[in-house]
């Protein structure tokens, strides 16, 4: 069973190193594998970008947040680097709705120009974008466009609202804000004593999680089985951290996607069947909510074999991501059911 906001199949042209890609039968649960550098985190971002847009305000927006999660180590400028380096076209189609951004010069500047150029404000000016979503279109201003991804169009922010069940999970231990904006989902759901019985399936040790408000701000504190009191939840370390807010995001993106970057990262591998299992279960009774996560360990593949096994492994994929060797600067995308990656497995193939 499938539901009509899944992401079937999706195809780009120019989106960051994918000059084309085109995946096809996308399902519920789907792991993404392959090298270094390949473009894991990239197709998760598009996947992403598509799922938050519903109009052309939407589609800079859902930029916006991309940009500036994954700059945020430069809180001055961020700089819009999501079409393939000299590119002034992108284009994202999938079963579910058709995107083109285009930059237009009103002069013959072209856009290579733009970027050596010393007065860039004054190229701004002559630069604006076309924008289709479907049959919706729009243009505007390059300039203005900057401006949202710096974070100075907040008027604009503030009147266009993107789908709330769609989260991105980043491949480091989220800032407890985060995790209680997420939390705070739950507790609307009434779904503390559900959330706690996912804890103590992933740890024993768990009774209950808690939220301890503080002057300033909130932290999560964990009971424990052997104590008396509460303990910090950042005392446990990273790995539960990640466990809390992936389970936590799959239930607030119930009826939407949920994109997971390393999914793997602070889990210690003896987890990994316990977390895939977790995730396969959760994900179909949250309304089929759609997970995509990303690995580079073969550990998780593997783990991710076997229990997609014991669940309904026609919705779930894995799709291996390589380069070319003809073309190194080609990368192909190589989509497994749980059987074909088993098969993998035993002929000895990476599949990272």
């Amino acid at each position: 069973m499938t539901d009509k906001h899944f992401v079937e199949h999706i195809k780009l042209e120019n989106f960051k190193c994918f000059d084309s890609l085109t995946v096809e039968n996308l399902k519920r649960v789907n792991l993404l594998g392959g090298d270094n550098n390949v473009g894991k985190s990239a197709f998760l971002e598009a996947l992403e970008v598509v799922a938050k847009t519903e109009n052309p305000l939407s589609l800079i927006m859902a930029l916006r947040d991309c940009i500036n999660r994954r700059q945020a180590y430069n809180s001055q400028f961020s700089e819009f680097d999501v079409m393939t380096y000299e590119q002034d076209i992108l284009q994202c189609n999938t079963n579910t709705i058709s995107i083109t951004l285009k930059i237009r010069s009103s002069t013959q500047i072209s856009l290579s120009d733009t970027r050596n150029a010393s007065e860039q404000s004054e190229l701004d000016d002559n630069l604006f974008l076309e924008i289709a979503v479907n049959n919706n279109s729009d243009t505007t201003p390059y300039g203005r466009f900057t401006e949202i991804i710096n974070r100075k169009g907040d008027s604009f922010a503030r009147r266009t609202r993107l789908n709330e069940n769609i989260d991105f999970i980043p491949s480091t231990s989220l800032d407890e804000r985060k995790l209680s904006t997420i939390y705070g989902n739950i507790v609307d759901m009434g779904m503390m004593g559900d959330i706690n019985t996912f804890l103590k399936e992933f740890d024993p040790r768990i009774e209950f999680l808690v939220i301890r408000p503080t002057e300033r701000d909130s932290v999560f504190k964990v009971k424990l089985r052997d104590k008396h009191k509460p303990v910090l939840l950042s005392s446990m370390g990273g790995g539960l951290n990640r466990y809390i807010a992936i389970v936590c995001a799959i239930w607030k993106s119930k009826d939407g996607q949920l994109f997971i970057d390393e999914v793997e990262n602070g889990i210690h591998y003896a987890k990994y069947e316990k977390l895939w299992e977790i995730i396969f279960k959760t994900s179909e009774q949250a309304n089929y909510c759609q997970v995509f996560a990303t690995t580079h360990s073969k550990e998780c593949i593997e783990a991710f074999s076997r229990i997609a096994e014991e669940y309904d492994h026609e919705q779930i994929k894995y799709i291996n991501f390589s380069r070319t060797v003809d073309n190194p600067d080609k990368i192909v995308a190589t989509v497994l059911d749980s059987v074909g990656l088993e098969n993998h497995f035993q002929l000895g193939l990476d599949v990272r």
